[in-house]
């Protein structure tokens, strides 16, 4: 026991081991940046004083001392943190971890330092890391609770908050220059809402030799002032290959147009909410298309950085046999019953145990009931040895939607002797989704085939299957199917959400194909850059090797976020957006705005896309909005891609709404933040004009001050207003009025008066700024 009553508790030696799951985030860009434990073995000097009472006392985890391989102590790395944050000040470091790899791309010494911020009863606890060699800020990220969120001075913009951000990458990281960094917008995820509290997410890259580069990244978010909230720096260790390209930019653009075709498809409204199932008639490239090609040699390369073995099948009919998909005479009795019909139409690995079974619904679907089981082997050690199959099949026809067997240990696997030639493997899989599949030959053809793994442990066979009616291709109805080197199935997944009967079949092409692809010639990019591969774990069970390739990418010029994801209509001849409206610049500029007495707002509401103007620049500004528009307002000021994210619900109608009214998925925002009340038997009277006493209603419920308005019923409450005595709920005229958010037009409420497009804007915008800085309005959330 030392003199204060403290005694110290030394804990040593803590193991951290990167798993492959976290390999494989660190592939996806600034969401994928954060801290992660290394590979190797972390050694943890913890020093924790703690008193009779067992609380933590306040004596520093971090000294002086300098592990080997390291140049910095965890004291240094602390005192970078904190010169870097002077909001951490304050904030006590409560454990350090001496990192052998950092579980980044540049695999470095690190620091990691854990701190906790300690208010009352409440902790929020957050990382740091310190490259332990070179002394460079890794990667940090504040809690809400650091986060100022009540002060009055007017927010920056993204161009001055840009500049702070540059200035502050100069300041604090020494081998980068800020002027060589280049802000990549592709990886910004979705776009800053109206209500969003304001801040700034940036994602950098530097270009090597003067070349893009997947690597080598910076992300850095500042709040609205302009502070710094969020770091990560992603670097690799591995040696970036000759910038120089042994084929020109010409060579390569002539062996992409050798193999480039395009065909006629239906196509999605929109790729991720076709809620309506609406479909055009257009045009799309060929599934070789959107791969990259090896700079050196113009071979198209895989996801896996090596060169593809994708062939593309010129008549994928399938062939008609006599065993067909038959749904099964009625419903499973169970389960187990379920069970026993996968084994039967789809061989299992021997020694497998049915484990567990469980009804539910289908992701898309709520209407299909499906079963999804689980088999794996009861001698599956502690390590992760061993096999297992998941299988999810429909309740009442049988039919199979998805099969996938996962090997947890393959080092004992044996080499397969005799392994199924292409060709056999080809004539199974036309087998098995003939099986599996119903109208298979009708409806499905083999697309493509990709040939997999370097010997027989990993060899596979993919193939890919599209739904076709006649000779026009379902975009988005695709079928998967996986065989080993064994002959036994890996993988199998369907989805064929199309409904056959609202297809456009009777329209045709006033274009043709060759007119198609000449369009589509003239718009696609080839780029150069060095691309990053590996780090992923193998179908042998082993981290592959990261490398990097010099490549180029094909990118679509009507492509705000690059990609090639731009269909061609058949009957306009015109570039077709499917994407979510996420981050778009393409916004056209407001021409019925100018001189308006709401212009700003109204700017304001486009530039956040609450407002989206029409093909001409018009927004409509003195059209009167429905109960329904103004949900729809609201709900994109939370979130201006709040369709897509309920594009796919499968919750229950709402109030009379089915998940394809044009008011639903706002509905749905609304009732998650509690903003209308829960009450789903009562039908909504969304198609009535909106007037100003309900807007002010409907305010108060926004901002949580509902219960306070009912406090407020006299017109004397409404002082300064001449028809106080036709406002129904005058604590929420009262509310508005006071808050400004409602203001009086000639001493008068106008409560019966309708709202249109221009006051909605304008009240929207009042609201906005009051998020983050409200007791009750969006006081403590991000969006």
């Amino acid at each position: 026991m030392n003199p204060s009553g403290k005694k110290k508790v030394r804990v040593k030696k803590t193991v951290c081991a990167v798993t492959a799951t976290a390999m494989l985030c660190l592939a996806q860009p600034v969401w994928g940046d954060n801290s992660v434990p290394g590979s190797g073995v972390a050694v943890s000097e913890t020093v924790t004083s703690v008193d009779s009472s067992g609380q933590a006392g306040s004596e520093s985890v971090t000294d002086n001392e300098i592990p080997k391989g390291a140049k910095i102590s965890s004291k240094q790395a602390e005192d970078i943190v904190k010169k870097a944050f002077p909001e951490l000040k304050n904030v006590k470091v409560s454990n350090v971890q001496f990192l052998e790899n950092d579980g980044m791309r540049s695999s470095a010494l690190a620091w990691d330092l854990q701190l906790v911020l300690t208010k009352g009863n409440s902790t929020s606890g957050f990382n740091a890391q310190v490259n332990a060699v070179t002394g460079e800020l890794i990667n940090i990220y504040l809690p809400n609770s650091l986060v100022k969120q009540d002060t009055d001075e007017p927010a920056l913009t993204r161009e001055a908050a840009k500049e702070k951000a540059l200035k502050w990458i100069s300041t604090h990281v020494s081998d980068v220059k800020a002027s060589e960094l280049k802000e990549n917008e592709a990886y910004l995820g979705m776009q800053a809402a109206l209500f969003s509290p304001p801040r700034f997410d940036f994602y950098f890259q530097t270009s090597v030799n003067g070349i893009e580069s997947d690597v080598n990244s910076i992300t850095i978010t500042l709040d609205g002032q302009g502070n710094a909230i969020q770091y990560s720096r992603n670097q690799v260790s591995e040696e970036f290959p000759s910038s120089t390209p042994k084929l020109n930019e010409a060579s390569i653009r002539k062996l992409f147009e050798d193999q480039f075709q395009v065909s006629l498809a239906y196509v999605p409204e929109n790729l991720y909410n076709n809620a309506k199932g609406e479909y055009f008639l257009g045009y799309i490239p060929n599934d070789l298309s959107g791969y990259s090609m090896d700079a050196n040699t113009g071979k198209f390369i895989s996801f896996t950085g090596e060169e593809s073995g994708l062939v593309s099948v010129e008549d994928g009919t399938i062939p008609s046999t006599e065993e067909t998909f038959k749904p099964i005479a009625g419903p499973f009795a169970g389960g187990d019953a379920a069970a026993r019909w996968v084994e039967s139409q789809i061989k299992l690995p021997s020694g497998l145990k049915t484990e567990s079974k469980t009804l539910g619904t289908r992701w898309n679907n709520k209407e299909v009931k499906t079963w999804n089981i689980r088999w794996g082997e009861h001698s599956i050690s502690a390590m992760g040895g061993g096999e297992m199959v998941s299988a999810e099949v429909d309740a009442k026809t049988g039919q199979i939607y998805s099969y996938n067997r996962y090997r947890y240990d393959r080092t004992e696997t044996a080499e397969v002797k005799n392994p199924i030639s292409q060709q056999a493997a080809q004539e199974l899989a036309f087998e098995t989704v003939s099986k599996l599949v119903p109208n298979a030959s009708e409806e499905w053809k083999l697309t493509s085939v990709d040939k997999m793994g370097k010997d027989t442990k990993t060899l596979n066979y993919q193939f890919s299957f599209q739904r076709y009616v006649g000779d026009i291709r379902v975009m988005g109805d695709s079928l998967n199917l996986t065989i080993e080197a064994n002959g036994q199935i890996q993988g199998f997944s369907v989805n064929s959400e199309g409904v056959l009967s609202k297809l456009p079949t009777d329209v045709k092409p006033a274009i043709t194909e060759e007119q198609a692809r000449a369009q589509y010639l003239k718009e696609i990019d080839l780029k150069l850059k060095y691309g990053y591969y590996g780090g992923y774990l193998s179908a042998n069970n082993e981290i592959t090797k990261p490398f990097i390739k010099l490549i180029y990418y094909p990118t679509h010029k009507q492509q705000a976020l690059g990609g090639m994801q731009v269909p061609l209509d058949a009957k306009s001849g015109e570039w077709r957006d499917i994407m979510p409206e996420m981050n778009r610049k393409d916004i056209p500029a407001v021409t019925d705005a100018s001189g308006h007495s709401a212009e700003a707002a109204l700017k304001e509401l486009v530039k956040y896309r609450v407002l989206v103007p029409d093909k001409d620049g018009k927004v409509y500004p003195d059209r009167q909005i429905t109960l329904g528009e103004w949900y729809q307002l609201v709900a994109a000021s939370v979130s201006p891609s709040y369709e897509q994210v309920y594009g796919r619900s499968t919750m229950d109608p709402y109030a009379g709404l089915q998940p394809d009214h044009p008011y639903y998925q706002a509905i749905q925002v609304l009732i998650g933040q509690n903003w209308i009340p829960y009450d789903p038997d009562s039908p909504l009277q969304l198609d009535r004009k909106l007037t100003r006493d309900e807007l002010a209603s409907s305010l108060t419920r926004i901002l949580n001050y509902e219960k306070l308005s009912k406090a407020f019923i006299l017109p004397t409450d409404v002082q300064g207003i001449s028809d106080a005595d036709a406002v129904t709920n005058k604590g929420a005229a009262l509310i508005a009025l006071k808050l400004g958010l409602l203001p009086a037009v000639d001493g008068k409420f106008l409560p019966t008066r309708e709202v249109t497009r221009a006051e909605a804007a304008e009240v929207l915008v009042r609201m906005s700024k009051l998020a983050g800085r409200s007791d009750s309005f969006l006081s403590s959330f991000y969006w």
